[in-house]
């Protein structure tokens, strides 16, 4: 399936760009993280544990900043995020 706009009312957070696959949508809270967006979207993400513990799911973060839900065990290096356990604090672009 290809990427597409996530289904439901749009939400009314901060943009995020997924820059690979070429949508940008705004957050909601319907998405618990932007992997669960990016899940809404078929946006291709490798992932594994959903807690930060693994960093299977680390993407570069082209701009903006995030918040974590969940605090990683280990914080990626700067300029990566691990999108599983993370939420955008302003517009965001993701190398996604």
């Amino acid at each position: 399936m290809r990427p597409h706009q996530p289904s439901g009312p749009p939400g009314d957070g901060p943009l995020i760009t997924f820059a690979r696959s070429g949508i940008t949508t705004p957050g909601s809270p319907a998405h618990a993280s932007l992997l669960d967006l990016a899940e809404a979207c078929d946006i291709p993400t490798r992932w594994s544990c959903r807690t930060g513990v693994c960093h299977t799911c680390i993407t570069h973060l082209v701009s903006g900043d995030i918040t974590y839900t969940i605090q990683p065990l280990e914080r990626p290096e700067a300029g990566t995020v691990l999108v599983c356990c993370s939420n955008p604090t302003t517009e965001v672009v993701l190398d996604l």
